[in-house]
């Protein structure tokens, strides 16, 4: 199970670091270019592997930094992954997208 979550991770970050430049210094936006982008999209609603539009996303915070940390549907959990801190600060960051829509 252990070499399953290093595996992921490492294909998350080999597929993310090439869409990590731009955070503007925003650790919510370099975690999400880094992990989350692959699938969800820059604007959050590329939908791939069964992600969801996260532009559309109902979700409180307390909800996405608990799906963040256990995963969902397809998507992994990040809790052993990355902080605590980088969680919340990338549940926080997807109020922006939403803010694009």
């Amino acid at each position: 199970m252990n070499q399953v979550l290093l595996l992921i991770a490492t294909v998350m970050l080999a597929c993310g670091s090439v869409n990590s430049d731009n955070s503007d210094g925003n650790p919510g936006k370099e975690v999400y270019r880094t992990y989350c982008v692959a699938c969800h999209g820059a604007d959050g609603k590329l939908k791939l592997n069964e992600a969801p539009d996260l532009s559309r996303s109902e979700m409180t915070l307390e909800e996405r930094i608990n799906n963040i940390s256990k995963g969902g549907s397809m998507m992994p959990a990040f809790a052993e992954v990355i902080s605590e801190e980088q969680i919340q600060a990338v549940a926080v960051y997807l109020d922006e997208l939403k803010e694009q829509d």
